[in-house]
Formats: structure tokens, C-alpha cells, sequence
């Protein structure tokens, strides 16, 4: 049986994000109900967004139900194991930075595969990575990251297009698709371990 390296990487990627999820309902004090609708969101909410635009139907965790039980998994996991607040918000935050690079990419090569331009395939790759985590951050009731000055956003372009010009230069896809994703979390990385933040208008230069 041959394994496809971009199913792999979307299970792992599918699992990351469901994780981060189930770690914020858990910081929400949720119940098991919620611990699996809070890992749905990240898991498969940006994939969903993308595949309306591109018109790829029936969208991918319908086509194959295998996204879906991958991320209940991981909730239930969370939801008898994740019992330390500290723990939590540290884990919470490195899985999303994992899962908004893998997903970045994959969005990027699905999107390059549908036969779109460079450009769409990178605004594909961005919405895959950031509107399933906005969702959670919203009815977790917090500003998403995306919209709260943090590199995040930038960390999926920066993904994506690391990704496209390695493609360019020859590389293997596979290959490829790793050095998008090391690129984009390398960003994310550097983003939270210095509290990098960009400026917000208004905010950091009231009087």
C-alpha cells in the first residue's frame, strides 16, 4: 500500500490544530461536547473556507470522514489529560503555531493543484491556517490572534511562499513542503518567544 506524504501531513496537521482547540476549551472549562466543536473549528474550519472559494465539493472531511474522527480523538484525549492551566496555555500556543504552518503550506498545495495563480494559492494557504483559529478565539470569546497584533498571519505567508519558492528552485515537493513549514514556524517561534507584536493604532501610543 503506498502512503501519500500530504495525507500524512494533513492527519498530522488536522491533529495539531484539533489539539490547540481542545486546549482551549479546556482553559473555558467546557464540556466533552465542547472540547470536540472547540477542535473542530482550528481542525477543519480554514480547510472548509478554502474549499468553498476554489468550489472543490464535496468539501474535504465530507469526501473523506477521517478529518473529523482525528479531530473528535484528539479532543476526547485532551479532555481526560489536559488538567494543568499552565501546561495548557503553553501547549495551546506552540500546537497552533505547528498546525498554522503545516496548514499554510497544505493550503498553498491544494490550492496550486486546483490550478489557481501563485497569488490565490497564497491567500489559500493564509485562509486554510488562520479562519478555523479565528473562530475558536472567538467563541472562546478572545480577540483572535490573527487580529490582536501577533505574528501570525505573518508566519502563514511566510509559509506559503517559502514553500512556493522552493517549488521554483527545483525542489522536491516533498522537500518542499518541509521547508514551509520550518520556515513559517521558525516566524511563529520567534514571534512568541520575544513577544514580538505589531504596533496597533490607537492602543500602544494612547497618552
Amino acid at each position: 500500500m503506498t502512503i501519500d506524504p500530504l495525507f500524512v501531513l494533513e492527519m498530522i496537521g488536522t491533529a495539531v490544530f484539533a489539539i490547540s482547540g481542545a486546549l482551549a476549551a479546556s482553559r473555558a472549562k467546557m464540556d466533552i461536547f465542547g472540547f470536540s466543536v472547540l477542535a473542530l473549528m482550528p481542525a477543519v474550519g480554514g480547510g472548509t473556507m478554502r474549499d468553498i472559494v476554489l468550489g472543490r465539493f464535496p468539501v474535504f472531511w465530507i469526501e473523506n470522514n477521517s478529518y473529523v474522527a482525528v479531530a473528535v480523538l484528539a479532543a476526547v484525549g485532551v479532555y481526560f489529560f489536559a488538567d494543568r492551566p499552565g501546561f495548557r496555555l503553553t501547549l495551546l500556543t506552540w500546537m497552533d503555531a505547528a498546525g498554522l504552518a503545516l496548514f499554510a503550506v497544505l493550503g498553498t498545495e491544494i490550492a496550486l493543484n486546483a490550478g489557481v495563480t501563485v497569488f490565490i494559492a497564497i491567500m489559500m494557504g493564509v485562509t486554510t491556517a488562520v479562519i478555523g483559529g479565528m473562530i475558536r478565539d472567538i467563541i472562546c470569546n478572545e480577540i483572535p490572534l490573527v487580529l490582536s497584533g501577533e505574528v501570525y498571519a505573518t508566519a502563514a505567508f511566510v509559509a506559503s511562499i517559502a514553500y512556493i519558492l522552493a517549488l521554483r528552485a527545483g525542489t522536491p515537493d516533498t522537500v518542499s513542503l518541509g521547508i514551509g513549514v520550518i520556515a513559517g514556524f521558525a516566524v511563529r517561534a520567534v514571534g512568541i518567544i520575544f513577544h514580538l507584536k505589531f504596533p496597533r493604532v490607537g492602543h500602544d501610543n494612547q497618552a
